[in-house]
C-alpha cells in the first residue's frame, strides 16, 4: 500500500497577502483590521467588552436586552429605516451577546464600507430606548425565553452552567429569565448602555478588502463625540469577579420532553492559559466534531445508546467550561451516563496516543485554516484575540503552537481535568 506523502503549508501561504494593523484612537476606542485584498467584501464588527458577567442579579439578561433594543430605533432612524438603509446596499447585519462581550456586525461589499460603518455606529451608539419600543422588544425576548424552554439541549446546558457557577453572573443564562426581563425598564437599558458602551470598552474589528487608515478615519468620525477617559471624571476601574470553585454536584430534573438529556460539565483554565491548545485537542479527541472521536464511536456507533452526543470547550478570559451533552431514550440514559464517565476516565488515566493526537491536530489546524476563508470568522478572531487573549496571533504561529503540543502536555491536562468525579452532572428525565 502506497504511503500518502505529508504536505506542509508554509507560513507565508497561511498568512497570504493579509496584513494586520491596530490603532488606538485618542479617546481609547481600538481599531483592528486585517486587510485581505483577494476578496471583494468585508466584515466589520463593533464589539463592546460587556456581557452577561457584567450584569447584576436583578437585571439578568440586560446586556442581551440592550443588543435587541438598539435595533428598534436610533436617534435618527426607525427600525424600518435601519433595515432599509442596510439592505439597499446589499448589506447583512446581525448581533449577538455572549458571557463577556456584545457584538454588532455588518457584512457588505467594499465600496459600501464607510456608509455601512456609519449606519452601524448610529444604531449601536445612539439608541432611542423609547418606552413603547422597549415594551415591544420585551415581548419578543419573553417569547425567545419560551422557545429556549422548549429546547431541552439549551435548557440542560443552562442548568449545567448554573450548577458550575452558582449565583455568579456566569451561571446566568445570557437571555435572562422571564422574571428578570419583565423587570427591566427603559431607564435601566439607558443606564447600562451609558455605563458600558464607553471608549475604553469598544473595539472595532474589520477584515476584508479594506484600508486600515480609511477604517480609522470613518470610525474616528463616528466615535469622536465619546469623551476620552482623560477628559472625564475618573470612573472606578471595572473588576470582574472571578467565580469561586464549587463542589461538583449531580442533580436530576423531570420535564415534559420525549427524550432524556444529560449535561456533564466542569471548569478549566481560560483563553489566556498555556493550556488552551492542549484543551482544544483533548476536546477534539473526546467529542467535538470528529466522527472518529471517542464519544461518537463509543456511544453512537458501538452501543447505539444515544443519537446525539458531543463535547464542547468554551474559553473565557479567566476560566473555561468543558462540557459533554447527550440526548437518549430514558431507558438508555443511565448507560449513556456510565459510558461518558468511562471515556472521561480513560482520557484521565491513559492520555492520548500519538496517532490519535495527530488526527486531532489535523482537525484543529484544518478548522483554523478554513476559517480564513470567512471574513466574519477573521473579524471575530481579531476581536476575541484583543479582548480575551494576549493579543493578535497570526495563523502561522497558531498552527505552530498546535503542532508543538506534546503527548506529555496532553497527558498532564487530561489527568488534571478529565477525572469524572470532578465533573458536575445534570440529568433531565421525561415526566411520568
Amino acid at each position: 500500500m502506497k504511503k500518502t506523502p505529508t504536505r506542509t503549508i508554509s507560513p507565508a501561504a497561511l498568512n497570504g497577502a493579509s496584513q494586520y494593523r491596530r490603532t488606538t484612537l485618542g479617546n481609547g476606542v481600538r481599531v483592528l483590521t486585517e486587510e485581505v485584498p483577494t476578496v471583494q467584501s468585508f466584515a466589520l464588527g463593533i464589539w463592546v467588552d460587556s456581557g452577561t458577567r457584567d450584569e447584576d442579579t436583578e437585571h439578568a439578561g440586560i446586556a442581551h436586552f440592550v443588543e435587541h433594543a438598539v435595533f428598534r430605533r436610533s436617534a435618527t432612524r426607525s427600525s424600518k429605516q435601519i433595515a432599509a438603509e442596510f439592505e439597499q446596499v446589499g448589506a447583512y447585519i446581525n448581533a449577538f451577546t455572549s458571557k463577556e462581550q456584545t457584538c454588532y456586525y455588518v457584512r457588505a461589499l467594499t465600496p459600501h464600507l464607510a456608509h455601512t460603518t456609519r449606519l452601524l455606529a448610529d444604531v449601536v451608539m445612539n439608541p432611542a430606548f423609547r418606552e413603547s419600543e422597549v415594551e415591544k422588544e420585551r415581548s419578543v425576548i419573553l417569547e425567545e425565553i419560551k422557545s429556549y424552554d422548549d429546547e431541552p439541549e439549551e435548557l440542560v446546558m443552562d442548568m449545567g452552567e448554573r450548577l458550575l457557577f452558582g449565583r455568579h453572573q456566569l451561571g446566568s443564562p445570557i437571555i435572562g429569565t422571564a422574571d428578570s426581563v419583565a423587570g427591566i425598564s427603559a431607564a435601566d437599558l439607558r443606564a447600562f448602555h451609558a455605563a458600558n458602551y464607553v471608549p475604553e470598552q469598544i473595539v472595532v474589528a474589520a477584515a476584508g478588502n479594506l484600508n486600515h487608515d480609511d477604517v480609522c478615519r470613518v470610525v474616528e468620525q463616528q466615535f469622536a463625540s465619546l469623551p476620552s477617559p482623560a477628559n472625564t471624571t475618573p470612573a472606578p476601574v471595572r473588576r470582574r469577579s472571578v467565580p469561586r470553585q464549587l463542589t461538583p454536584r449531580r442533580i436530576t430534573h423531570h420535564r415534559g420532553f420525549q427524550q432524556a438529556h444529560i449535561c456533564c460539565i466542569r471548569r478549566c483554565s481560560g483563553a489566556r492559559s498555556a493550556e488552551r491548545y492542549p484543551l482544544a485537542l483533548l476536546n477534539a479527541v473526546l467529542g467535538d466534531g470528529m466522527m472518529s472521536s471517542r464519544l461518537h464511536q463509543r456511544i453512537r456507533e458501538r452501543s447505539g445508546s444515544a443519537y446525539t452526543v458531543y463535547s464542547s470547550l468554551q474559553l473565557l478570559t479567566d476560566c473555561g467550561i468543558l462540557s459533554v451533552y447527550a440526548g437518549a431514550d430514558a431507558a438508555s440514559i443511565e448507560k449513556t451516563d456510565h459510558e461518558i464517565q468511562r471515556e472521561l476516565r480513560l482520557l484521565a488515566e491513559g492520555g492520548v496516543g500519538k496517532r490519535e493526537l495527530q488526527r486531532a491536530k489535523e482537525q484543529l489546524k484544518s478548522s483554523t485554516i478554513m476559517g480564513l476563508e470567512s471574513m466574519s470568522s477573521r473579524m471575530q478572531s481579531l476581536a476575541k484575540a484583543e479582548m480575551e487573549e494576549d493579543g493578535y496571533e497570526d495563523t502561522a504561529r497558531t498552527i505552530a503552537a498546535i503542532d508543538a503540543v506534546s503527548t506529555d502536555q496532553i497527558a498532564e491536562a487530561a489527568e488534571r481535568y478529565f477525572q469524572p468525579d470532578q465533573w458536575s452532572y445534570v440529568v433531565m428525565l421525561p415526566e411520568g
